[in-house]
């Protein structure tokens, strides 16, 4: 396969959740290959500085906007605004997702079920599940403008298989229902988007990304390594090859499909 089919050059690529462990990472890669990148995130995140960042390193235009997924009129504008930049858009990552780091702060997040907060499990679904579903609308219609394109869903290896909770035991943290659920709904959003653009030239795929290292616990890190075949967590360089390949030519036949970077940790 010639190498070129990975060139993203002049594409146009929405990448929301942009400036975190996992987006920024994406950001910079898919800059490297070329892409022109929309860099979507909550205020207090810095999409701006963290596009204006992007274009010195790489030479490539960039945009950076505000962007909470999860209101409607945020996505509408965040759209908006990438078509009023650059006239396409060729592919949209969504990434955005309230994680267990984001909610710690609320400190109910890891209540136990039998009494977990009504009001925590509204925000992550409100987040994880009806904030992919506005930015795949809004971005679905944007590439529908052009010549099709790349939608690629972001879900997580706990919306898949459930979570080995003895790794948790003694930890400040722990897998929590609303994440497990919601990421399990992108999986059915995926393959219900997939049949209904397939004939209108949009792809639509998931990434699965098992755990990845983010100064969690020693203990934790090795507990979820014996747990995992490969014996480690995921860096967060772990998941740009993936998002290289689906957003590129390369991947011009896959449609539909679940992409698992996991390390092995959904096939024990």
């Amino acid at each position: 396969m010639s190498s070129d089919r990975f060139d993203l050059s002049g594409k146009v690529i929405v990448v929301t959740g942009g400036n975190g462990l996992l987006g920024s990472a994406y950001c910079q890669a898919l800059a490297e290959h070329g892409a022109r990148v929309v860099v979507a995130d909550l205020p207090q995140a810095g999409p701006q500085r963290a596009a204006e960042d992007l274009a010195a390193r790489t030479g490539v235009p960039t945009l950076g906007v505000e962007c909470n997924v999860a209101i409607e009129g945020e996505v509408v504008a965040l759209f908006r605004q990438a078509l009023e930049r650059f006239g396409r858009v060729d592919g949209v990552l969504n990434n955005a997702a309230a994680t267990g780091e984001h909610l710690m702060r609320q400190g109910a997040v890891f209540s136990p079920f039998e009494d977990y907060p009504l009001a925590v499990w509204d925000e992550v679904l409100r987040v994880n599940l009806t904030g992919v579903f506005l930015v795949a609308r809004e971005g679905g219609k944007a590439m529908l403008a052009g010549s099709g394109g790349s939608l690629v869903n972001v879900s997580s290896a706990y919306g898949v298989v459930g979570p080995d909770h003895r790794i948790y035991e003694g930890m400040k943290f722990a897998s929590f229902p609303g994440y497990s659920a919601s990421k399990a709904g992108v999986h059915g959003l995926t393959r219900w988007l997939a049949t209904y653009w397939g004939d209108k030239g949009i792809r639509v795929n998931t990434l699965v990304p098992g755990g990845v290292e983010n100064q969690h616990d020693p203990e934790f890190v090795r507990r979820y390594a014996e747990r995992t075949p490969l014996r480690r967590m995921a860096r967060r360089e772990d998941m740009v090859g993936m998002v290289i390949y689906l957003m590129s030519d390369a991947a011009a036949y896959a449609t539909g499909q679940q992409y698992f970077v996991d390390g092995g940790f959904t096939a024990i």
